[in-house]
């Protein structure tokens, strides 16, 4: 595999679930990392729940609530496969690099 270079200003911003999201390296599943950046504003409320994969995000603007605590600008957030978290919310918006290796969502 070659190395990849995506500047996030130059990558369309698609309506997805729950917010907007720009994906900056996609492959299919089980064939590669995908790494996207998330913008969720006030209306996201994602409630508990867990992926068969592990997941990283880290918080680029704004701020994140999942459970009882909330993630500010700077925060790395690693939550392993199966483990459940949330509920999610960003009353006041946030930007997430969101990094999985292989899922589709």
């Amino acid at each position: 595999m070659e190395m990849q270079v995506v500047n996030e200003h130059e990558v369309e911003e698609v309506k997805t679930g729950r917010g907007y999201t720009k994906f900056l390296v996609q492959h299919e599943k089980g064939k590669g990392p995908n790494i996207m950046v998330r913008i969720w504003g006030p209306e996201t409320d994602i409630p508990v729940h867990s992926h068969d994969y592990d997941e990283m995000f880290f918080v680029l603007r704004g701020e994140v609530e999942m459970g009882d605590k909330t993630y500010a600008e700077g925060s790395c957030i690693y939550i392993p496969k199966g483990v459940p978290y949330g509920p999610t919310r960003a009353p006041k918006g946030v930007h997430l690099l969101r990094y999985v290796e292989g899922s589709h969502d």
